[in-house]
């Protein structure tokens, strides 16, 4: 029998613990709305801005051009390379002018210098109330071939693109029409000749984060906040990671998790900036910049690079703008910083085919600078804030939500949340009154359209409770009556035995008829005489003379005959003075 108890004892327990490992499990996982709610606060744009001075050259070609052109041109139709048609001598002229422009320009003297600047633009996510933020180091770090390349195309665009116009507008005039493939070539051409002309002095660099706090209409370059570069790897193929700097307290964060317990097949989120839906005319840039891109997806695999370490797969959808931006799990924890895609052999990125490097490896970047990741109380309170306007208790979420924005203004998100609940504490503080007015107005719309049948509703609640209360009435009546039946036959009972006691008086006991009747009982009174009547329906039965035996001894009334007692000087029954 303790056996039996304690095998009872040991698998309530287990059922106990099962049970709260799995809401455990349940708590931990996050539905995408909050997932995306909770971290957007954290999610910041990652600008880096190079500027320069920029010094270019002018040039020229030399007259043997157009000469060598001509030539080569002829020596095509000889052979056959080409047919011989304007149309065809014009084309290979333009695709003549592509290949060997550099090879013909040279250098006038004249000078030209001015102040350029050009930038690259990332996802980047805060893990420390401090401002320590990560994202990927290709984002603040451009090799330098790119980068003279990105000066020349915004410095000289204008340059370039108006010697490309002319160069078309003269084909025109000689009766060719450039195609736009060929409009580009003869565009690149001039850049790289810009390039290999330019000299960049004066080199500085700048780390910008936009916050998602921009008010909308405003200059949102002037709402950028500075960041300090502290720690940076190497582009792909090495750790694609940089660590820097906010200076600014209690910001929100990401809370971090364990990339190694992610298996094939596991949901992922991906969150950042991608260019196209961030940085493009179409859209309002200063409200874009608010709020980041969630996209989701599944781990497709784990990859090894050429470096020994693991890179996570995803069919997540990530653009140009998302590097460095976090990949959560289900419960809302960054497993992966969003670095990179593959593009398709004849061109295109490759759908499903993105990359993300563990976060392991950012922590390993993190311990080297002994910063710990921790949450903030902005994003504690926050989170508080949402669970109890899930919850329904409004009231509690619009104060935390007002000491956030207090504190911490301008989130939209927060505002957001902040504006909802509001809202609700509005509508119920309203709706008893408003339900109130709204019964009275229905009760009065319903007796002004039906008149006076609109009443029976109310009357025949009233009829009801006349109805209980008449028929308690006759229930107690009832009750009275038989009381007094049964205090009545006491009585005569007890009068009947008092008779024999010699008190003639009082009523007899009562005669019923005989068993074959079904008449109600017959009583009979005794008269202040002292004679009985019966009643006439009754069956003859002789009276019963109670009082005869107690005649014979005593004092008694010379009136009534009522005996007396030895000191009366009244009679009690009749009234009569004695002598």
């Amino acid at each position: 029998m303790k056996l039996i108890k304690k095998i009872s004892r040991l698998v309530l327990c287990i059922i106990i613990i099962c049970g709260l490992t799995c809401s455990a499990f349940a708590a931990d996982t996050m539905d995408p709305r909050t997932l995306a709610m909770v971290n957007k606060p954290a999610i910041v744009l990652v600008q880096t801005v190079w500027t320069a001075d920029i010094t270019w050259h002018e040039f020229a070609f030399r007259s043997n051009f157009e000469d060598d052109l001509i030539t080569a041109i002829q020596y095509l139709v000889l052979e056959g390379s080409i047919p011989n048609t304007e149309e065809a001598m014009y084309s290979a002229m333009v695709q003549l002018m592509i290949g060997n422009m550099e090879y013909y320009a040279f250098s006038t003297g004249n000078v030209f210098t001015e102040t350029s600047s050009t930038a690259a633009v990332g996802t980047g996510f805060i893990v420390t109330p401090d401002g320590y933020l990560v994202t990927n180091a290709h984002v603040v770090h451009t090799d330098e071939e790119d980068l003279y390349m990105q000066f020349a195309m915004t410095a000289l665009n204008e340059y370039a693109i108006t010697a490309a116009d002319s160069f078309a507008a003269e084909m025109r005039r000689l009766g060719y029409q450039m195609t736009q493939e060929e409009w580009d070539g003869i565009a690149n051409a001039f850049y790289r000749l810009l390039m290999q002309s330019m000299e960049v002095n004066n080199l500085q660099t700048k780390y910008i984060c936009y916050m998602g706090n921009v008010t909308p209409g405003s200059d949102v370059s002037a709402k950028g906040i500075y960041l300090d570069l502290r720690k940076i790897g190497e582009p792909i193929p090495g750790k694609d990671i940089a660590i820097l700097k906010i200076d600014k307290t209690n910001l929100p964060t990401v809370r971090l998790g364990d990339d190694t317990q992610l298996r094939t097949g596991d949901r992922v989120y991906a969150m950042g900036y991608p260019a196209v839906a961030t940085l493009t005319e179409a859209l309002n840039v200063a409200q874009a910049i608010q709020e980041p891109t969630l996209t989701q997806g599944l781990i497709s695999a784990k990859k090894e690079m050429a470096g020994g370490w693991s890179i996570l797969q995803t069919d997540a959808a990530i653009h140009a703008g998302n590097s460095g931006g976090p990949l959560f799990n289900e419960a809302g924890e960054v497993i992966g910083i969003n670095t990179f895609g593959m593009l398709e052999q004849g061109g295109g990125t490759a759908p499903g085919m993105n990359f993300a490097i563990p976060i392991s490896i950012a922590k390993q970047f993190l311990n080297e600078i002994n910063v710990q990741p921790s949450e903030s109380e902005f994003t504690r309170q926050f989170k508080e804030a949402k669970e109890l306007f899930d919850s329904e208790k409004y009231a509690e979420a619009l104060n935390i939500l007002r000491t956030i924005n207090e504190i911490n203004p301008g989130y939209p998100v927060v505002a957001d949340l902040l504006s909802e609940a509001s809202a609700k504490v509005s509508s119920l503080v309203q709706e008893p009154a408003q339900q109130i007015t709204q019964e009275t107005a229905q009760e009065t719309t319903q007796e002004t359209a039906a008149g006076v049948t609109a009443k029976p509703a109310k009357d025949e609640k009233g009829s009801a409770v006349i109805i209980y209360v008449i028929g308690g009435a006759v229930i107690l009546l009832l009750l009275a009556v038989i009381i007094v039946l049964l205090l009545t036959r006491r009585k005569n009972t007890v009068s009947g035995n008092a008779a024999f006691a010699g008190q003639p008086n009082q009523q007899q006991a009562p005669v019923y008829p005989s068993a074959s009747t079904a008449q109600a009982p017959q009583f009979t009174a005794q008269t202040p005489s002292g004679t009985e009547q019966a009643s006439p329906d009754a069956e003859q039965t002789p009276p019963q003379e109670y009082g005869t035996p107690a005649k014979k001894s005593g004092k008694f009334c010379s009136e009534c005959g009522s005996p007396l007692s030895p000191s009366a000087k009244f009679c009690e029954n009749c009234g009569t003075k004695l002598q």
